[in-house]
């Protein structure tokens, strides 16, 4: 029997162990075969946990998500109002008039009686020209018209004696017609040697001194009435028809700040400038505050079109969708409804509706483009 047991294999002994093992249905589990089953319920447990709490972390990521999708808007209410549409144009503020001077005469100049920004009136002095030589050709002209005049005058009284013929009559009166021109002439120049303003005003150029020599092609000075300004610009023949004279504008002044002045139109060319396709105008400028300046910079809005009492919405609200206008309103239950509108004048802040919304409609005026009808929104308010 000994050697029988010996002679088994190495196969049937391990069966036999792994079966002593196993042990008998009577006897008790192993302590590691209980230790796997504890770790498999636990995992169930924690897989069905983990189950849950992803299934509620989902639901509240997607409400959260849908309330973040919303979009926010801003509102108002459409509303009746005047509106305008205007046209600028720019120019230059002038004095009403201003005048260059230019001396009539040449000559050393002997006085300059005035500088820039002194007030002057009609006839005050501005310079002197030296006259002397001036005045001796004044002094023989005056000689020779004496001298002139004197035989004129004998001949006449013998060709109405009939003493004189009528060639040495029309001689002598000839020679006196020609002596009384070269006098004027003569005095003329003397008394262009006192240059004088012509206007009342300020001087605002000085271009001459003493010594100089005056010269009859450049001016001397310049002397503006500043008492009135204006501007001269010039309009397109689209605006010139809606333009009458009178019609008040507004003026800007960018060195003056952002508050408009006050003017009016004065003047209106009925033909366009030679060479040019606009026409002329003229705008009085009201300088009640007297801060305006002869020189500055203006821009002048003028009224083009304008309507009293039409209802109106901002210009921004109104967006296009498959080519047509559309205003986004808010229903009672502030839901988007797209209204298809006809638009009138737009001046760029607020456009004319005349068909498709109503007075006191809620609009919406921020966030209209990223709205779908019927989807609820969030209403911002304005702060």
């Amino acid at each position: 029997m000994n050697n029988t047991n010996e002679s088994q294999t190495p196969e049937i002994q391990e069966t036999i162990l792994d079966s002593s093992e196993e042990g008998t249905p009577d006897s008790p589990v192993p302590q590691s075969k209980k230790k796997k089953k504890k770790l498999i319920t636990i995992v169930a447990v924690l897989l069905i946990l983990g189950l849950v709490i992803f299934r509620i972390v989902t639901s509240m990521s997607t409400g959260s998500t849908e309330e973040e999708s919303l979009v926010n808007v801003k509102i108002a209410k459409a509303e009746i109002m005047s509106i305008y549409t205007s046209s600028p144009i720019t120019g230059r503020i002038e004095p009403i008039k201003e005048v260059d001077i230019i001396p009539m005469t040449s000559g050393k100049i002997t006085s300059v009686n005035v500088s820039i920004g002194d007030k002057v009136s009609a006839g005050t002095v501005l310079f002197q020209i030296d006259g002397t030589q001036i005045a001796t050709t004044y002094n023989q002209a005056k000689e020779s018209y004496n001298v002139a005049k004197s035989a004129f005058d004998r001949v006449s009284v013998l060709y109405n004696q009939g003493a004189a013929s009528l060639q040495d009559y029309e001689q002598a009166k000839m020679s006196y017609v020609s002596a009384q021109e070269s006098l004027t002439a003569a005095g003329d120049a003397y008394s262009h040697c006192t240059v004088t303003s012509p206007i009342n005003g300020y001087v605002t150029a000085v271009d001459v001194s003493v010594g100089n020599i005056a010269s009859q092609v450049t001016a001397a000075m310049t002397v503006a009435d500043v008492s009135q300004l204006q501007i001269s610009s010039s309009v397109s023949e689209y605006i010139v028809t809606e333009l009458e004279v009178g019609d008040s504008v507004d003026i800007y002044i960018q060195t003056l700040g952002e508050e408009p002045y006050k003017g009016s139109i004065t003047a209106i060319s009925p033909a366009p400038a030679s060479g040019s396709l606009t026409y002329p105008i003229k705008i009085s400028v009201d300088n009640s505050s007297g801060k305006i300046h002869a020189g500055m910079f203006a821009e002048i809005k003028i009224v083009s079109t304008q309507k009293e009492n039409t209802l109106c919405v901002p210009s921004d609200c109104v967006i296009l969708k498959a080519g047509k206008s559309i205003v986004v309103t808010l229903d009672k239950n502030e839901l988007p409804v797209f209204n298809e509108v006809t638009t009138g004048i737009d001046n760029g802040k607020y456009v004319e509706i005349t068909s498709g919304l109503k007075d006191g409609d809620t609009i919406v005026i921020s966030g209209q483009q990223y709205v779908t009808e019927g989807t609820p929104v969030i209403v911002l308010e304005d702060k």
